[in-house]
């Protein structure tokens, strides 16, 4: 037996001793215990206090005794936690990789949406800011965020940006872009009336106040100015804002 060959055995041959030990001792957090406990990640959101003390119940039982997959459901129970990696580090660390959520838009008022389309919640967000609004039937979250994702690339290369995006129980699209523009949709062709719009844009820019731009019709569009809305009816810019997804659809179009 050559002398490598030796030393490959004695080694295979004492790791198995020494897991052999191992498993016939107690696994109790006394003689075991967690001494490390690792957060890694990019955290803006979360700190490392709080995912120690989210998992601390845990760590408490000791390297052999806590039972991961449980780690990993404490730590992805904060508000801000996408994804936790879970670990364990010979002889008495435990690691944890945490992933956050990045908030890119706010759903239905009540939710928050990630840069990958999941509907989250923390409480105290309702004034964040920079958040796109969208909005639509629970059912159709994942079309919203699609179409949403895609006419934001569109608008984004002619130098526009979306602020608000709804969906309405009937079918029908609204866009509000950045500067208060409201782009009425409807519920077909919706890639072509965008497309239709942004070839007259430049035009559209020589119309002072302009609030709302009707893209319902086959081969043209409407436009409404602020100053042509009925007092009574609405003052606010905001207002009409709110409303544009069930009055655009009161009448002729599809």
């Amino acid at each position: 037996m050559s002398l490598r060959v030796w030393l490959i055995l004695t080694s295979t041959t004492a790791g198995l001793l020494l897991l052999a030990w191992v498993a016939m001792q107690p696994h109790d957090a006394e003689r075991w215990p967690i001494r490390w406990l690792e957060v890694e990640g990019r955290l803006e959101r979360v700190t490392t206090g709080q995912v120690r003390a989210a998992v601390a119940d845990q760590a408490r039982r000791g390297f052999f005794a806590l039972d991961m997959e449980a780690v990993r459901r404490d730590a992805e129970a904060l508000p801000w936690v996408a994804q936790a990696l879970v670990s364990r580090q010979w002889p008495d660390a435990l690691v944890i990789e945490v992933i956050e959520h990045r908030a890119v838009a706010r759903w239905n008022e009540s939710s928050l949406l990630s840069d990958h389309g999941e509907r989250f919640e923390v409480a105290g967000t309702g004034g964040m800011q920079g958040l796109v609004r969208l909005a639509g039937p629970e059912q159709r979250i994942e079309e919203v965020f699609a179409t949403w994702r895609r006419l934001t690339g569109t608008l984004n290369r002619r130098g526009l940006e979306l602020s608000a995006l709804e969906l309405d129980a009937r079918g029908a699209w609204t866009l509000q872009l950045t500067d208060g523009r409201i782009l009425l949709l409807g519920r077909e062709s919706l890639t072509e009336r965008v497309a239709r719009f942004l070839t007259v844009e430049r035009e559209l820019d020589d119309i002072q106040d302009l609030l709302r731009i009707d893209l319902r019709y086959p081969n043209g569009l409407a436009v409404m100015r602020a100053s042509d809305v009925v007092p009574a009816e609405s003052t606010e810019q905001e207002k009409l804002a709110e409303r544009a997804g069930s009055a655009g659809e009161r009448d002729h179009h599809g």
